[in-house]
């Protein structure tokens, strides 16, 4: 083999290393999303940004989550809790999951996004939880109650929402306190639904109390179905309370249905109840007759609880849900987790989520190693002229 033979064979074996050395970082480009995202976060934070989305139903749920979010930007801007400019970023995720997972896409499409705080229903948070993982996006859910959030070993899933066990827990609490030894279940056949209704089934045993009839419905259930349920429960069974495990505005309807056909009996429920749109559509005839279980205690002796309190009624002339204060809570962690790391980078804003604590409006903050909440005591609550208030025992 002459010299110029061996200088084309050199000169070919280089070529293909670099054609597939070069292959080969483009694959590593492409089929890397987090790499690409991290990359995009680290330069964005350089140039004095960090860019949050906040995913909720907002045309669905009339909420005041948008608010509470703002209210919390508005603080951390006022007071210099971040060295960088804090950009939100606004998605409707329609109120279902099939628009849900489209938005969670559209949000990871964005590789400048570092997290997402999201969303308002279990069975969209589940799936859109996965397309964040995939895409390396910190999850921040805050108001979700489905514990399978939590326990799918995903690094950057942090809730700050007690989960359904808590709640079913919670809510035979009030039943064994009032001496209910037989209750009806009624719950929305979906994820939050199911889960939420299994742990108050599961609590309602462990406390002694009989589940007389289990019965579930459907976004399409129509009000001649309640009522044919209703009915039923009338006529074949002996019951002290109803549950009703749901979102509004099936639960308004049911409770309208119930008491048409004659059912007086007490009603207990879990967070969806603590909701205007079903207090402002109560009369006084139900004081004392509605029972919920929620996050969001308006009592509260907190100085954070007290400071948010105040500053959302002047900002927006009208009272603070639940949503307002779990989103507020959100942002609020969060961004004290960027500062104190000192990057926007997803899985460095989770180490520190899991390595400290903070106390913010709704109490204290401290995660478990899968991201749930620590500690945190829910309220009991009874409906009262026109609003759900602190039960007193």
């Amino acid at each position: 083999m002459n010299k110029n033979m061996i200088c084309r064979l050199n000169k070919a074996v280089i070529f293909l290393f670099v054609i597939f050395f070069s292959g080969f970082l483009s694959a590593c480009k492409s089929d890397d999303p987090i790499k690409v995202r991290n990359q995009a976060i680290q330069k964005l934070y350089k140039n004095g940004t960090v860019k949050i989305a906040v995913s909720n139903s907002f045309e669905v749920n009339k909420s005041k989550m948008w608010e509470g979010v703002l209210l919390a930007q508005e603080k951390i801007n006022k007071d210099n809790l971040l060295p960088v400019k804090l950009e939100l970023v606004k998605y409707d995720d329609g109120g279902d999951s099939v628009k849900g997972m489209t938005t969670a896409y559209d949000i990871a499409s964005d590789p400048e996004i570092c997290a997402v705080i999201g969303h308002g229903y279990s069975d969209i948070s589940l799936p859109c939880s996965l397309i964040y993982q995939y895409y390396g996006i910190l999850t921040f859910n805050f108001i979700s109650t489905v514990h399978k959030l939590t326990e799918r070993n995903n690094p950057l899933i942090f809730s700050n929402m007690p989960n359904d066990s808590d709640f079913g827990d919670e809510i035979s609490k009030i039943c064994e306190n009032k001496g209910y030894k037989n209750v009806i279940i009624y719950y929305l056949e979906n994820t939050s639904g199911t889960s939420l209704s299994n742990s108050f089934e599961m609590n309602c045993n462990k406390r002694g109390i009989s589940v007389v009839s289990r019965d579930s419905y459907d976004i399409t259930t129509s009000t001649l179905e309640f009522e044919r349920m209703s009915k039923r429960w009338k006529n074949n069974f002996i019951f002290d309370a109803i549950f009703i495990a749901g979102r509004m505005p099936h639960i308004q309807q049911i409770i309208e249905v119930v008491r048409n056909n004659g059912i007086d009996c007490p009603i207990v429920g879990s967070d969806p109840f603590d909701d205007p749109l079903l207090t402002e559509s109560l009369s006084s005839s139900e004081n004392g007759r509605i029972f919920a279980v929620s996050n969001f205690d308006v009592e509260s002796e907190n100085p954070g609880f007290q400071e948010f309190y105040t500053s959302f009624v002047k900002a927006y002339s009208e009272e603070p849900d639940q949503e307002a204060l779990q989103a507020y809570d959100a942002l609020m962690v969060l961004a004290g987790a960027i500062r104190n790391t000192g990057s926007a980078v997803p899985v460095e804003i989770a180490k520190t989520l899991h390595q400290k604590s903070w106390n913010e409006a709704s109490g204290p903050y401290t995660f478990t190693a899968s991201g749930s909440i620590q500690n945190r005591k829910l309220t009991q609550k009874v409906f009262k002229d026109g609003k759900f208030e602190k039960l007193h025992e």
